[in-house]
């Protein structure tokens, strides 16, 4: 795969040190990682900080593979190409100035664990974050 931008250089990079963070950038932020239930549903809490918000976006690359899939408003995964240009909107909640991201209900068919983006867009640009996510064992 081209690697065409910082966004989809960062779906590749899971080695990078965590610190925690609430808020998304325009180089990007490393979110805390997160654990789900066995096939149980995931959602994240971004703060958008008084941001004009464009369009939404949440991405999810398996960790047993170097796909890209980015989840459309109905909650469809289709495969992304890695160009920004090409992300589909997605859906987010408005909670105050937070906004939750439902990335599935169920996990998609054989993922277990996975590098999920979340990112959106406003007029100076595209603001993004990442964090790992994998199923609990229980």
């Amino acid at each position: 795969m081209l690697l065409r931008s910082g966004l989809a250089i960062v779906l590749m990079a899971a080695a990078l040190p965590a610190h925690a963070a609430e808020r998304l950038s325009e180089s990007g932020v490393r979110l805390p990682a997160v654990s789900f239930a066995p096939g149980g549903a995931l959602e994240a809490r971004i703060d958008a900080a008084g941001d004009e918000v464009l369009s939404v976006h949440a991405i999810l690359r398996p960790a047993s593979s170097n796909q890209t899939w980015m989840r459309d408003r109905d909650g469809f995964w289709a495969e992304w190409n890695g160009d920004p240009a090409a992300l589909f909107p997605s859906a987010a909640r408005r909670e105050g100035g937070d906004l939750v991201f439902k990335i599935f209900t169920s996990p998609p068919d054989g993922v277990g664990a996975m590098t999920i983006t979340l990112a959106y867009r406003t007029p100076e640009g595209l603001k993004y974050g990442w964090f790992d996510a994998a199923e609990r064992s229980e």
